[in-house]
């Protein structure tokens, strides 16, 4: 398991992408037709959330994290070394 990350608030955190997620969930529950996709931005903003919070507060080795540097990174190399 990795070290922590510092928080630096300026630098662009999944945690702000997270909340705005939730905050787009909460603003579209009062309206019926929209509540099932209410409920999974609520869960996928929730999950981005805390995983951001656990990324600084207790390790680096978190989903996102795993994903981002196992899956994403890679993709995005092959993609640069294509074009």
């Amino acid at each position: 398991m990795k070290g922590r990350n510092p928080f630096i608030p300026k630098a662009p955190h999944h945690l702000y992408i997270g909340l705005f997620v939730l905050f787009l969930s909460w603003t579209m529950w009062d309206y019926d037709y929209y509540h099932p996709l209410c409920e999974v931005l609520a869960v996928v903003g929730l999950f981005i959330t805390v995983d951001d919070v656990i990324e600084h507060t207790i390790t680096s080795s978190t989903p996102l994290r795993l994903l981002f540097d196992k899956v994403v990174v890679p993709l995005l190399r092959k993609i640069r070394l294509m074009g």
